[in-house]
C-alpha cells in the first residue's frame, strides 16, 4: 500500500508538471485573444485550481470600477451596481442594479439598462479560478478561459482595468436590494 501511495504521488507530480508547462505555453492576456482551455485553466480535476471565494471576489471588486473599452461598471460596497456604455452609434446606455459574489468563484451583475430606445433587464456573470497566484476568468456561460491576473501582474492583465473608486458618471441608486427587486415594505 505504501508503494502505491508513492507511485500515486509521483504520477500526480508528473501530471502537475505537464499541466504547468501546458498552461505556461497557453497563458495570455485578453489583448492576446488566445483562449486558455478549461482543462488548462482549471485542470481535469480540482487539484489544478480552485474557485475564488466570495471574500476574495469582494476584495477584488468592492468599491471599484471595471473599465471597459466603451464604458465601465462600478461595484458599490452596498451591493449596488451601476454602469455606463457608449454604444457604436454614439448613444449612451446606463445600468442600475446589484452585484453578487459566491464561493464558487462567480461574480454577477444584474439590473436594468436604460437608453434612448427603452429599458431592458440583463445579467452578466464571470467565473474566477486561482492556481497559486494566477487568476483565470471566463464569461458565463460559454466564454473562453483566460489569464485575468498573472503572477507577477502583467501590464496587459484585465485585472489592471479594475480601479479604485467610482470612475463612471452614473450615480448609484441608494435602493436596498429588497426594494430593487420589486418587493415593497409593509406598513
Amino acid at each position: 500500500m505504501q508503494c502505491m501511495r508513492s507511485l500515486f504521488s509521483t504520477e500526480r507530480i508528473a501530471l502537475c508538471i505537464v499541466a504547468l508547462l501546458t498552461v505556461g505555453q497557453a497563458s495570455y492576456s485578453t489583448a492576446d485573444a488566445r483562449p486558455v482551455s478549461k482543462k488548462q485553466a482549471k485542470g481535469s480535476d480540482d487539484t489544478f485550481g480552485r474557485p475564488l471565494s466570495a471574500v476574495e471576489l469582494r476584495q477584488l471588486y468592492n468599491g471599484r470600477t471595471w473599465l471597459w473599452e466603451n464604458g465601465g461598471g462600478y461595484m458599490d460596497p452596498s451591493g449596488r451596481f451601476g454602469a455606463i456604455i457608449d454604444s457604436w452609434n454614439g448613444r449612451m446606455s446606463m445600468a442600475d442594479g446589484e452585484w453578487t459574489a459566491n464561493d464558487r468563484g462567480r461574480l454577477c451583475f444584474r439590473g436594468s439598462w436604460r437608453s434612448q430606445t427603452g429599458k431592458t433587464h440583463s445579467e452578466s456573470c464571470f467565473t474566477h479560478y486561482a492556481w497559486g497566484d494566477v487568476i483565470y476568468q471566463r464569461k458565463e456561460p460559454n466564454g473562453s478561459w483566460y489569464v485575468f491576473k498573472h503572477s507577477p501582474t502583467a501590464e496587459s492583465d484585465e485585472f489592471n482595468m479594475i480601479v479604485p473608486g467610482n470612475r463612471i458618471a452614473v450615480p448609484i441608486s441608494s435602493k436596498r436590494p429588497a426594494q430593487a427587486s420589486g418587493r415593497r415594505k409593509r406598513k
